[in-house]
């Protein structure tokens, strides 16, 4: 119960890591509120959040709007009386590249309106609250795709770089309020995401023509992860339990990699 009375918010926590993320959260004793695009998915999950015993509200947000990041962040207050923790966990793949030129204007601007600019938004929401109390947590979710410069994707591999960089400024200017700003950047997990890359890989790659997209992502998995193994949501919920917790309040600015030692 490392969390026991305190209020999370994650972004994107309708499904895939964002659930995993809150589910996690809440067993560690939080309270959730989780803004998402798909209202439905986000009242499911908060339902499973209240089935653990905490309180939770799922609400309707896209955050890449700041006049929806800030309709959101008071109504969780005066919902759930105050914020803690905030998890910027929304994001979107952009389609495959490999050529880089096979994507367009469009693919770049939603690859850096949702995975960069939302999460701009709302630290810049939440960075008043937090200086005044002298206390919070922002995690935000990268990816492994940011450092090692995917080949196959690189309007996502570009901005999950930048929201990296954009967590060491921001961890910058709040650490002398106490406040932490922290990544974590995710490996291969069996999302929706890999599975559709894995798809475009199966389809375009001779290596892997004729296997499934599961195949392909199993394959990618040994080729890539040292330790052999796919990480799941609930890897990377307990490390963001962990650095939303009173162990980590000296560290800031930090990129965790939960990779299996994929970036290694």
């Amino acid at each position: 119960m490392r969390l026991a009375g305190k209020v999370a918010v994650v972004t994107g926590g309708g499904s895939g890591i964002g659930r995993g993320i809150a589910l996690c959260l809440a067993r560690e004793g939080a309270n959730l509120a989780i803004p998402d695009l798909q209202e439905a998915s986000a009242a499911s999950v908060a339902q499973e959040v209240r089935a653990l015993g905490r309180a939770a509200i799922g609400l309707r947000c896209d955050v890449t709007r700041e006049a929806d990041i800030r309709a959101s962040l008071d109504r969780i207050r005066t919902d759930l009386g105050r914020i803690d923790i905030v998890v910027n966990n929304a994001g979107i793949a952009s389609p495959p590249g490999m050529p880089f030129t096979r994507n367009t204007e469009e693919d770049w601007d939603q690859a850096f309106d949702v995975n960069v600019k939302s999460v701009f938004l709302m630290c810049k929401a939440i960075a008043p609250d937090f200086i005044e109390r002298r206390a919070g947590r922002i995690i935000n979710i990268a990816s492994i795709a940011g450092p090692l410069a995917s080949l196959t994707m690189p309007p996502y591999s570009v901005a999950k770089g930048g929201v990296i960089i954009l967590t060491r400024i921001v961890a910058k200017e709040l650490a002398p309020h106490g406040v932490t700003v922290n990544a974590i950047c995710p490996g291969i997990l069996w999302t929706g995401f890999w599975r559709d890359l894995a798809q475009d890989i199966a389809e375009n790659n001779p290596a892997f023509r004729g296997m499934t997209a599961r195949q392909v992502f199993e394959k990618r998995v040994a080729q890539i992860v040292p330790m052999g193994c796919e990480q799941t949501p609930e890897d990377i919920g307990w490390a963001a339990v962990f650095l939303a917790s009173d162990e980590a309040r000296c560290i800031t600015g930090q990129s965790l990699f939960v990779d299996g030692g994929a970036v290694m």
